[in-house]
């Protein structure tokens, strides 16, 4: 099989347009050399492409199955000339837009932006707090560049790359006495939520099995995890956090933070992006400078001694 890229071209100017002399004009070609593009392409696949009895002209049942891959061979195409264009520099530069979710951003971004800055002193990182929800939309219009959030996600379009795993632990006012906590060591009736519209709201209820008991006394939905951790010191109770939220808290605070019995609860952590993206290189910035800062040990993930507290499906 021998198909030219200018046949591709010519053949979705012509899907698009519906006519010969447009898609010609468009494709800066004569008309002529157009249709015989066309006929070459239809001949290399054996198969009829264009109903031209029809008026307008429109595609056969096949040329549409044909014009969707097509279509996706011109994108993949568009992205290879741009990464060339990008691997001819030896300097990174540029602007990344990367967006991340609230309950890893005050964690994530003090502890890696300073490293980034250093190792990448010609791109411009800017950075902005979105819901899952949101992030998804603005990745597929291609609004930002990337983002960090919690999967696996069920999302075509776009790849992700696991970059750390992060467990779960409870946190207490009062203190208890054990090495670890069990789910009837849950006081349900005074523990502290986030409020709809976080993720990480579900991986709170899938540890505890929460699904059917919203009706439990809980009368504060927090919009942040030192919120939670506050309302929770001041008004009792209790809350679930994520071990980055452990790590500044106060020697008082850290001795009311107790793991789970094993398997732990984990979150996996991936920095996601559009799979037709030009900017993988600058993409790749992010994830090395997280590897530098991010302490080994999070960085694997032991099936045996924890288990994956996933974002449900739909909710962001």
């Amino acid at each position: 099989m021998n198909i030219q890229v200018a046949q591709l071209k010519y053949f979705l100017a012509l899907a698009a347009t519906k006519n010969y002399s447009v898609a010609a004009d468009q494709c800066n070609v004569s008309q002529p050399a157009l249709s015989m593009a066309i006929r070459k392409l239809e001949e290399e696949l054996d198969l009829m492409l264009i109903d031209r009895k029809s008026n307008p002209i429109s595609l056969t049942e096949k040329g549409d199955i044909i014009a969707s891959q097509a279509i996706k061979i011109m994108e993949e195409l568009s992205v290879l000339d741009k990464l060339a264009s990008d691997l001819h520099q030896d300097k990174l530069s540029g602007t990344l837009r990367l967006s991340i979710i609230p309950t890893l951003a005050p964690y994530l971004v003090p502890i890696f932006i300073k490293k980034f800055s250093a190792s990448y002193p010609d791109i411009e990182l800017i950075i902005e707090e979105e819901t899952t929800k949101t992030i998804i939309q603005k990745l597929k219009s291609s609004e930002i560049d990337a983002a960090l959030l919690v999967t696996p996600l069920e999302e075509k379009s776009l790849l992700y790359t696991p970059i750390f795993y992060e467990e779960f632990f409870l946190f207490t006012h009062d203190k208890i006495n054990k090495a670890y906590v069990l789910q009837e060591d849950i006081d349900f009736r005074n523990l502290w939520l986030l409020e709809e519209g976080h993720c990480m709201r579900h991986q709170m209820m899938k540890i505890c099995e929460l699904r059917n008991l919203e009706h439990t006394k809980i009368t504060y939905n927090a919009g942040s995890i030192e919120s939670l951790i506050n309302i929770t010191e001041s008004s009792g109770g209790m809350t679930i956090i994520p071990e980055l939220a452990t790590w500044n808290l106060t020697p008082e605070r850290k001795e009311r933070v107790v793991p789970f019995f094993e398997p732990t609860p984990v979150r996996e952590v991936s920095i996601i992006y559009h799979k037709f993206t030009t900017k993988l290189r600058l993409v790749n910035t992010v994830l090395h400078a997280l590897q530098e800062v991010i302490p080994s040990y999070m960085k694997i993930k032991d099936s045996f001694q924890r288990v994956d507290i996933t974002p449900m499906s739909g909710e962001k």
